[in-house]
């Protein structure tokens, strides 16, 4: 006899899950993003043609992984390698992420400092969970990729400081250096998801030389010092004349309060492989590998095999790397120079020019003009124009200031050219 499940589960399910849960989990909140891909699903279901600008993913169908990956993957699952890895990683992918961080960034860590997880998220919570008690305070810099949810998490009073677009929403030495204080853990990306912007050199070097600073002092009276996440998981994603940086390599230093987070999710369009890394000081290691060895969040042994062939492989990842980021470019421009065009009309809209990752920051200039708040705004473009983009909101800015993230991992040319049209059509209608 099967038992039917839904015979012996309470009849009031929301008071059940109250009850159940603890209070951090009770009180965690759900993605906005995936709400508004509710609303692009329900309308697309409904035969309405949608540009979906808000995927901070890859779509196969138009940016694959690398050819070679992908045999290697097929090799290695035909080889046996579907055992258990070690909880850090197998040593030919520790191995060939420090060749890799020494050869390109003139970082060398060794592979004693390579910590490998199921993507970046398993070293980000690691770290998070490494280096702070419940109370102990976080910081972050808005708009930015949620790791408010980390924060949560773990019980830290978390401080997110606000960045506007004069500075490519990246904050200022002197905004980072009045902020430390207090603080045991800093988080910051670049090039930054939702913005498609990278941090300028200088900027870096003096908030390297800030953290420094903060944490010499705190060693002369026994505090604990405030660590970095360095998230620099589409460092090799950069538009144009735009050059990634890296605080260690600016201000060598700081090399004991850094951890360097990265994955081939976005620059290997792998974002389903889940294979990342952190790379932080050796003696940190280790206990990095027992908490991600706990969680199980190992990245699978057979595409950790595959990645470790491919890294070992430099002219192949540069061969990728040059036409994936030609595909990016060229609908990252397709955007930015459409809008300028619009600007030059005189429609209420504008766009900082793209210098990393797949993002573009669209401003749509009609808070006060119609419009209150940015959802208004959202919403609008979706119907109207048929695009659906991401808020700001969504990424913890909380103010209505008509900026949205573009996302192009998962659109062709032809689709979106018909979708600046349709903006340029609904802007028009409105003015």
């Amino acid at each position: 006899m099967t038992i039917r499940i839904a015979d012996h589960l309470p009849a009031d399910p929301d008071r059940a899950m109250r009850l159940a849960l603890d209070r951090t989990m009770a009180e965690m909140k759900g993605s906005r993003i995936l709400g508004i891909a509710g609303d692009v699903q329900a309308m697309q279901a409904r035969g309405r043609r949608i540009c979906n600008l808000t995927v901070g993913d890859f779509s196969p169908a138009h940016f694959r992984v690398p050819d070679a990956l992908t045999d290697q993957v097929q090799r290695a699952m035909a080889e046996g390698h579907t055992n258990y890895p070690p909880a850090d990683g197998i040593p030919e992918l520790k191995r060939a992420v420090a060749d890799m961080y020494a050869r390109d960034l003139g970082l060398d860590y060794g592979a004693a400092g390579v910590c490998v997880g199921s993507g970046a998220r398993p070293p980000i919570y690691a770290a998070w969970r490494l280096f702070t008690e419940p109370g102990d305070g976080s910081l972050s810099f808005l708009p930015s990729w949620n790791v408010g949810y980390y924060a949560h998490f773990c019980k830290t009073r978390h401080e997110f400081v606000r960045t506007t677009a004069d500075t490519n929403f990246f904050p200022t030495a002197d905004q980072v250096a009045a902020a430390l204080p207090g603080k045991r853990l800093m988080y910051m990306n670049s090039p930054l998801n939702p913005t498609g912007t990278a941090i300028d050199e200088a900027v870096l070097r003096d908030i390297a030389q800030a953290l420094v600073d903060e944490n010499r002092a705190r060693e002369a009276v026994g505090d604990k010092p405030c660590m970095w996440i360095y998230d620099q998981v589409y460092w090799r994603l950069t538009s144009g004349d735009t050059r990634h940086h890296n605080p260690v390599r600016l201000v060598p230093e700081c090399a004991p309060y850094v951890i360097h987070v990265d994955a081939v999710s976005k620059w290997l369009a792998g974002t389903g492989l889940r294979v990342g890394w952190a790379v932080l000081p050796p003696y940190l290691q280790a206990r990095m590998k027992g908490f991600i060895g706990h969680m199980g969040a190992w990245a699978p042994r057979p595409i950790q095999q595959a990645t470790a062939w491919l890294l070992d492989r430099p002219e192949l990842v540069a061969d990728y790397l040059s036409g994936l980021q030609a595909a990016i470019d060229a609908r990252l421009r397709r955007i930015h120079a459409a809008v300028q065009e619009m600007r030059a009309e005189g429609l209420p809209i504008d766009a900082i020019a793209p210098q990393g990752a797949i993002y573009l920051s669209l401003h749509v200039d009609m808070i006060g003009r119609g419009f209150d708040t940015n959802e208004q705004i959202r919403t609008w473009l979706l119907e109207e124009a048929g695009v659906a983009v991401v808020p700001f909101q969504a990424f913890d800015m909380p103010e209505d200031t008509g900026w949205f993230r573009m996302s192009v991992g998962a659109v062709g040319i032809e689709e979106l050219d018909e979708a600046l049209l349709r903006i340029r059509e609904a802007l028009r209608r409105r003015a």
